[in-house]
């Protein structure tokens, strides 16, 4: 047992580091949208609102820890954290079923202090937590084309329903895995998976995921079709697949998002070629396991890499666990060809491997600001309009004025929930959108939102200056805009100086 539980806990102690200097990147713009939906939650009873946002459980799972006596995104964070360290043991237990196990403790460790991951599990998105459930699914994928019971088919079935709720509907994707894993298979193992008894487990432990995308895809349709958007993350995936957005890299100042250069930032040209040695090793040498998992990272890697406009780095995230192992296995079929270079070849390219990330993902957590970032991931963590910068500042100025406000708007959907992390909880009643009314009724037309602010004036206003005059037109309409007198209180600068962050005192004229 111990030597069981000895390698777990190693890699656990490993992941734990990414505990340290949880705050150290105050509240972003997303994670900010995510509070959001936690509050409504409990402010006003909105339980669907996540899942019309695509990630129920980034906001179903956070509302008790919001409830603790800690800072709510502190509380959050940590259990994305903890998801994290899951994940590195999840890795483990998948090199385990393609590799022998020294060589799947590598996996779980490199997992563990990947860059992408220590970033991300430190952040409060949904990434992470899909990650871990595509993990499961992977998992349990193997486990049931190993011994088709029904047991094992029911945690399939489990699996893949997490992981569609994760992300709706990226976690969808995972439906994939076992028909993948079926074209791969030698002939003989597929009969014997397709006899009418392991069909019907098949059947069965794929019926409620199915299930639920065929009710998603209908609900969104009959949205779509009484003009509103479809929901369940749907007009997202519209917008990045389809090219509906407009360039995000041009948005942010920099170039559009370049699949090698947002690897290479994080990873370093070393690792990353490293890796595809790895892998080419393992499509070479290695079996249809090794095959099935390069295709369940890269085809979704590609995809979003060079099909589409609008994405994000930490897109990439679901797609690395099953990258980590086969590339992990091919570099152990290089080196047991080599004879007896074979401990030497495989220590030299660990070392590189931790050589080329440590330093990173020791500045990630210490020193976010001096890591590598892509232009786009510098621009929306640290230099940006949505970035956290600021807040913290501005909740000090808030706390510390003589005559402190009745009530605080924010223009947008996130900027009140940046700013509730840094003020005492009883503040959050006066911290809010100017768009929800003191009851909690959300105003969607531009004369009520008006009325609310002229109701409640004089106030405070949190918003970057670069994004004040078009978020006073949206919130409020040209003519009322007009209307609004502004003073400015304070002036905070983001790193870079590229944007900032202000407070005014608004009253209608």
């Amino acid at each position: 047992m111990s030597s069981r539980l000895t390698p777990i806990g190693a890699l656990l102690l490993i992941a734990s580091v990414a505990f340290l200097h949880l705050m150290a990147v105050p509240a972003f713009e997303d994670e900010g949208s995510q509070l959001r939906l936690v509050w409504r939650i409990l402010e006003a009873g909105e339980w669907l609102q996540p899942l019309s946002e695509g990630k129920p459980l980034e906001a179903w799972l956070m509302v008790p820890l919001v409830r603790l006596p800690f800072e709510p995104l502190a509380a959050i964070r940590a259990l994305h954290v903890l998801v994290g360290m899951l994940g590195a043991v999840l890795t483990y237990r998948l090199g385990i079923r393609v590799t022998d196990r020294s060589a799947a403790w590598v996996c779980g460790a490199l997992f563990a202090l990947c860059p992408f991951v220590v970033y991300l599990e430190r952040l409060a998105l949904s990434d992470i937590l899909l990650c871990t459930a595509g993990l499961g699914v992977l998992l349990s994928v193997l486990r049931l084309v190993e011994y088709t019971t029904w047991p094992r088919a029911a945690v399939l079935a489990v699996s893949l329903l997490l992981a569609a709720f994760c992300k709706l509907p990226v976690g969808f994707v995972f439906l994939g895995a076992m028909p993948l894993a079926l074209a791969l298979l030698p002939g003989s193992e597929r009969r014997r998976l397709l006899a009418a008894s392991g069909l019907k487990r098949l059947l069965v432990a794929h019926a409620p995921a199915v299930m639920l995308a065929i009710a998603v895809a209908v609900v969104a349709y009959f949205r779509w079709r009484s003009g509103r958007t479809p929901g369940f993350g749907l007009q997202d995936l519209f917008g990045i697949g389809l090219g509906q957005y407009q360039n995000i890299g041009a948005g942010g100042g920099g170039p559009r998002p370049n699949l090698i250069r947002e690897l290479t930032t994080q990873l370093s040209a070393p690792v990353a070629i490293l890796a595809l040695i790895g892998l080419m090793a393992s499509a070479f040498w290695g079996g249809w396991r090794e095959r099935w998992l390069i295709a369940m990272g890269a085809l979704p890697m590609l995809a979003i890499g060079l099909l589409t406009e609008f994405w994000f780095s930490r897109y990439l995230l679901f797609t690395l666990p099953p990258l980590i192992v086969a590339g992990v296995s091919g570099w152990r079929s290089l080196a047991v060809r080599a004879g007896r270079l074979q401990r030497p070849l495989e220590w030299s390219a660990l070392a590189l491997c931790v050589g080329f990330m440590l330093p990173q993902t020791t500045r990630l957590i210490l020193e976010p600001a001096a890591a590598n970032w892509s232009p786009l991931d510098r621009y929306q963590y640290l230099e940006g309009a949505g970035s956290g910068y600021g807040y913290p500042e501005a909740a000090r100025f808030i706390l510390a004025a003589p005559a402190a406000p009745a009530i605080v708007y924010a223009l947008d959907g996130h900027s009140a929930y940046q700013l509730r992390n840094y003020l005492p909880p009883a503040w959050n009643a006066r911290v809010t959108p100017i768009y929800y009314a003191s009851d909690g009724k959300e105003l969607r037309s531009e004369t009520e939102r008006f009325a609310n602010l002229s109701g409640r004036a004089p106030a405070w206003l949190i918003i970057s200056p670069q994004l004040l005059p078009r978020y006073l037109t949206s919130s409020f309409g040209a003519t009322n805009a007009d209307r609004i007198g502004l003073r400015p209180l304070a002036l905070f600068d983001k790193p870079g100086q590229r944007t900032q962050l202000a407070l005014y005192e608004v009253t209608p004229r």
